[in-house]
């Protein structure tokens, strides 16, 4: 009997359920499908007891399909279809149960101004919420089954007419040679198709609208079942520190907005090492009068001003990590603890010079600006390694350290296409819609598409 196979294929699964209706069996997995949907679409149906020849003529659903392979019910038993059999036929029609939370807020990346939805764990439902902003034919989407255990449906989406054909061959070769038990996330994906350095090279985003500017740009998205980010390739430098809320906000009022951000970067990285260098190797750069205060503030600190600026690093890091870690009702608490108290104890224990809690300070808000932490790691190792050139050579250090830093980002790629375009190499077009912010110019990018016909963003 067919459903002692199924059963005995499923070891007795308490959730596997059978009934048995005027000669019609019909087998589902509780736990996947939804009552109402077997009972509106199968059980009443079968009920009635009217005459039929085919079960097609008396089963309807959204999803009706005949089987001509047995080897498929498990994997459609699995997808949330219920498998409706008699002497003649055999079909699966879909029943699946609504395990997934409703349309919500972006938590992660929220904007005053744009639209207010965010991706949820149903990846037709996130597929909807692109297809509702662009309304082309030309969108397509290629489905993968991923994982050996999980088939986790995972989808390529770009638009026909505008993204180049390389990126997509690219990345289509990538996600087929991965060969796994299981993608639980897409975070997993994120991790196989990233690169090796501490920069992202991949950006994830919860919201529909970012994800629809990358299409129209020539970008290649990827989504997949069971997540609420959306993976965006390629992704460069100036792509982790514009957000998508400064296509909402006057140029003007923008452009302002990405030069505090630039300078927040140069300051988060640099700072630590600028000060050591002027402690210890460069005093005469600065005014005397800020040296004498300098000094005066780390008197009575045993320790030298490189071994307590890394001490201080390390100690913030673990506060951060603790802060994400914990649930929300317990973060603040943390952060209170470790900036006041800890803080506080510190200058007074003589651990810690007040200069010092000021700079890590000042150091690790301007990183908060940026709402990417993949970016925001991997300054940190930037930040490490100037340090560590300024403790050593002071100011030609930092300088030398700059120019490694240059250097290793003028030598990244993404997609085969540099790390630090359009700067380098510039590219008017992208330029002014990620570094600066231009509203007359509506061309595409000669990098990412295949043409620059304009086009509306």
């Amino acid at each position: 009997m067919l459903y002692d196979r199924i059963k005995k294929e499923f070891h007795n699964s308490s959730d596997l359920k059978h009934k048995k209706i005027n000669e019609v069996h019909v087998i589902y997995l509780e736990s996947l499908c939804s009552s109402n949907s077997i009972n509106d679409f199968i059980l009443m149906n079968l009920t009635i007891g009217k005459p039929y020849v085919f079960l097609k003529d008396i089963i309807s659903g959204p999803n009706v399909i005949y089987l001509t392979n047995e080897n498929q019910i498990s994997e459609y038993l699995l997808n949330g279809f219920a498998l409706i059999y008699d002497n003649n036929d055999m079909l699966v029609c879909e029943v699946k149960g609504d395990l997934y939370r409703s349309v919500s807020v972006p938590l992660a990346e929220t904007s005053v101004n744009g639209p207010k939805d965010a991706f949820n764990e149903n990846i037709i439902v996130n597929l909807g919420l692109i297809k509702r902003r662009i309304k082309s034919p030309n969108l397509i989407n290629i489905d993968y089954d991923l994982g050996r255990k999980t088939k986790t449906k995972v989808s390529l989406l770009y638009i026909k007419d505008i993204a180049k054909n390389k990126f997509v061959k690219l990345i289509n070769d990538r996600l087929k040679k991965i060969d796994i038990d299981g993608i639980i996330d897409i975070e997993i994906l994120y991790t196989i198709l990233s690169s090796k350095h501490p920069l992202p090279t991949i950006l994830k985003t919860e919201r529909p609208d970012k994800v629809c500017n990358a299409l129209l740009e020539g970008k290649i998205v990827l989504i997949a079942d069971n997540s609420s980010y959306a993976l965006i390739l390629p992704a460069f430098f100036v792509d982790f520190i514009n957000p998508q809320g400064d296509n909402y906000v006057k140029a003007i009022n923008a452009n302002f907005l990405k030069a505090l951000r630039f300078l927040c970067l140069i300051i988060t990285i640099t700072l630590p090492a600028l000060y050591i260098s002027i402690i210890n190797y460069n005093s005469e750069s600065i005014p005397l009068n800020l040296l004498i205060s300098f000094q005066a503030a780390r008197s009575g600190v045993p320790f030298p001003s490189a071994f307590e600026a890394f001490f201080m690093i390390i100690l913030c890091a673990i506060l951060r990590e603790s802060d994400m870690r914990f649930p929300s009702n317990f973060g603040s608490s943390i952060s209170i603890l470790g900036a006041l108290i800890l803080g506080e104890a510190a200058v007074a224990a003589n651990i810690a010079s007040p200069i010092m809690i000021i700079i890590i300070g000042i150091t690790f808000i301007t990183g908060l600006v940026f709402n990417s932490g993949d970016i925001i790691d991997g300054f940190r190792y930037y930040r490490f390694l100037l340090l560590f050139m300024a403790t050593i050579l002071g100011l030609y250090g930092l300088v030398l350290g700059l120019f490694l830093v240059l250097l290793h980002l003028t030598s990244l790629k993404t997609l085969d296409e540099p790390y630090l375009y359009p700067i380098a190499p510039f590219d008017k077009t992208y330029f002014f819609k990620t570094v600066l912010k231009n509203n007359k110019d509506y061309k595409r990018s000669k990098v990412l598409s295949n043409n620059t016909n304009k086009v509306k963003l």
